[in-house]
């Protein structure tokens, strides 16, 4: 069984605690910048998946044009390398992200 699971307490703790010192993480100048979660297509995540050799996704972050972070998902192969194939990669990013399209009940 893979060790990346949580209990949903666990994952309530940290996101709250994520929230509660959100404002205390950021200078000034990049308040706004981090979102509480990201919204992925399930069609892309399968597509990422589904790429040949891939047995898992590293989320990378970035700072987008709006000064926003934003995580960047590329598929990983068993010798832990990201999957690239130049202009054909599949790589994934604009989620809908929240503050602003979030759920009604935040985890």
């Amino acid at each position: 069984m893979s060790d990346n699971f949580i209990t949903l307490e666990q994952a309530k703790l940290y996101t709250k605690k994520y929230r509660d010192q959100l404002k205390e993480m950021l200078t000034s100048e990049y308040q706004g910048a981090l979102s509480y979660c990201e919204t992925f297509d399930a069609d892309a995540v399968r597509t990422l998946l589904d790429q040949m050799g891939c047995v898992g996704f590293r989320v990378y972050y970035g700072l987008n044009n709006d000064n926003q972070v934003c995580a960047i998902m590329v598929g990983v192969n068993d010798k832990n390398e990201d999957i690239l194939n130049g202009d054909d990669s599949i790589i994934l990013d604009n989620s809908k992200k929240c503050p602003d399209n979030c759920p009604l009940e935040l985890l």
